[in-house]
Protein backbone atom coordinates (compact mmCIF):
# COMPACT_ATOMS: atom_id res chain seq x y z
CA UNK A 1 0.00 0.00 0.00
CA UNK A 2 2.79 2.40 0.93
CA UNK A 3 4.71 1.54 -2.22
CA UNK A 4 1.73 2.53 -4.37
CA UNK A 5 1.52 5.94 -2.66
CA UNK A 6 5.25 6.50 -3.04
CA UNK A 7 5.10 5.59 -6.73
CA UNK A 8 2.13 7.92 -7.20
CA UNK A 9 4.04 10.75 -5.50
CA UNK A 10 7.09 10.14 -7.69
CA UNK A 11 4.89 10.08 -10.79
CA UNK A 12 3.29 13.39 -9.84
CA UNK A 13 6.66 15.00 -9.16
CA UNK A 14 8.11 13.81 -12.48
CA UNK A 15 5.05 15.00 -14.41
CA UNK A 16 5.19 18.38 -12.67
CA UNK A 17 8.88 18.72 -13.45
CA UNK A 18 8.30 17.82 -17.12
CA UNK A 19 5.50 20.38 -17.40
CA UNK A 20 7.63 23.05 -15.75
CA UNK A 21 10.43 22.39 -18.22
CA UNK A 22 8.00 22.52 -21.12
CA UNK A 23 6.55 25.77 -19.82
CA UNK A 24 9.99 27.34 -19.39
CA UNK A 25 11.04 26.31 -22.90
CA UNK A 26 7.80 27.65 -24.39
CA UNK A 27 8.07 30.95 -22.56
CA UNK A 28 11.71 31.37 -23.53
CA UNK A 29 10.92 30.70 -27.20
CA UNK A 30 8.13 33.24 -27.25
CA UNK A 31 9.97 35.90 -25.24
CA UNK A 32 13.19 35.54 -27.21
CA UNK A 33 11.37 36.80 -30.26
CA UNK A 34 10.12 39.86 -28.38
CA UNK A 35 12.87 40.75 -25.90
CA UNK A 36 16.61 40.74 -25.76
CA UNK A 37 18.73 37.83 -24.59
CA UNK A 38 19.56 39.46 -21.22
CA UNK A 39 15.88 39.73 -20.27
CA UNK A 40 15.26 36.12 -21.29
CA UNK A 41 18.18 34.88 -19.19
CA UNK A 42 17.03 36.95 -16.20
CA UNK A 43 13.50 35.58 -16.51
CA UNK A 44 14.87 32.06 -16.81
CA UNK A 45 16.84 32.48 -13.58
CA UNK A 46 13.76 33.86 -11.83
CA UNK A 47 11.78 30.82 -12.89
CA UNK A 48 14.57 28.52 -11.73
CA UNK A 49 14.60 30.23 -8.32
CA UNK A 50 10.84 29.74 -8.05
CA UNK A 51 11.13 26.06 -8.99
CA UNK A 52 14.03 25.70 -6.55
CA UNK A 53 11.89 27.06 -3.71
CA UNK A 54 9.16 24.52 -4.45
CA UNK A 55 11.66 21.69 -4.69
CA UNK A 56 13.11 22.73 -1.34
CA UNK A 57 9.63 22.62 0.20
CA UNK A 58 9.15 19.14 -1.28
CA UNK A 59 12.55 18.02 0.01
CA UNK A 60 11.74 19.20 3.54
CA UNK A 61 8.39 17.41 3.42
CA UNK A 62 9.98 14.17 2.20
CA UNK A 63 12.62 14.40 4.95
CA UNK A 64 9.82 14.67 7.52
CA UNK A 65 8.08 11.67 5.95
CA UNK A 66 11.34 9.71 6.06
CA UNK A 67 11.79 10.53 9.75
CA UNK A 68 8.19 9.54 10.52
CA UNK A 69 8.57 6.27 8.63
CA UNK A 70 11.83 5.51 10.40
CA UNK A 71 10.16 5.97 13.82
CA UNK A 72 7.13 3.97 12.70
CA UNK A 73 9.29 1.07 11.52
CA UNK A 74 11.27 1.16 14.75
CA UNK A 75 8.02 1.17 16.76
CA UNK A 76 6.71 -1.81 14.80
CA UNK A 77 9.97 -3.71 15.24
CA UNK A 78 9.86 -3.15 19.00
CA UNK A 79 6.17 -3.84 19.59
CA UNK A 80 5.69 -6.80 17.22
CA UNK A 81 7.41 -9.35 19.51
CA UNK A 82 5.49 -8.03 22.53
CA UNK A 83 2.20 -8.26 20.65
CA UNK A 84 2.94 -11.82 19.57
CA UNK A 85 3.85 -12.78 23.14
CA UNK A 86 0.66 -11.24 24.56
CA UNK A 87 -1.44 -13.10 21.99
CA UNK A 88 0.34 -16.29 22.96
CA UNK A 89 -0.33 -15.67 26.65
CA UNK A 90 -3.95 -14.81 25.97
CA UNK A 91 -4.50 -18.11 24.19
CA UNK A 92 -3.23 -20.08 27.15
Amino acid sequence: MLVRHVLYLINVLVRTFERAIGWVVGVMDSIRLICSRRIVVGLFFDVLEYVDRWLLVGKRYLEQVRTSLRYRLYFEAVTRPMRARYKELKKD
